[in-house]
């Protein structure tokens, strides 16, 4: 997960408080993937498709492995939090607001999960596949073993506005 609060990234948060009559002041700004840990030449991992699939409200969720929080010191979203999602160089692409979180070992997130994260064939399997594709480097750079049972966060979102 990469990203910061820009001038962007705030007038984006700001009309979107202004046009949907949020209250709260706070929010999160985080891609889904880090580019470090991706083979963007893998199929698997077509993330030009991502804001096409929010977009059409496909994409309803997405999962990282709980030591990236940890590891990144990254603030864990909770239900009712907003999160401007940007683009991999920091532009607004959308904000959404999460509406569920929960912590499942990753050969245990369910096939529900796949296909609320809306990608590829919206199967247990190929979730898995192209998580674990993304999960084993982490583990690797982190100096860490890859574990089948690794705690995965997995949030599900609502969208809310477009950039």
């Amino acid at each position: 997960m990469i990203g910061k609060k820009t001038k962007a990234i705030e007038e984006f948060w700001q009309r979107c408080r202004r046009d949907h009559k949020i209250e709260t002041n706070d929010y999160h700004v985080s891609t889904f993937a880090d580019p470090q840990f991706l083979d963007l030449n893998d199929p698997l991992l077509d993330l030009s498709e991502q804001p096409k699939l929010v977009a059409a409200r496909q994409k309803q969720g997405t999962a990282h492995m709980l030591q990236e929080f940890e590891r990144n010191k990254v603030a864990r979203r909770k239900v009712g939090d907003y999160w401007v999602v940007p683009t991999f160089d920091n532009e607004p692409l959308f904000l959404v607001k999460v509406v569920d979180v929960y912590v499942k070992p990753f050969n245990e997130v369910p096939d529900s999960f796949a296909k609320r994260e809306g990608e590829g064939e919206q199967t247990q399997k190929w979730w898995q596949d192209a998580h674990r594709a993304y999960f084993q480097p982490q583990c690797e750079k982190w100096g860490v073993a890859w574990r089948e049972d690794t705690p995965t966060v997995c949030e599900s979102f609502e969208l809310v506005a477009m950039a």
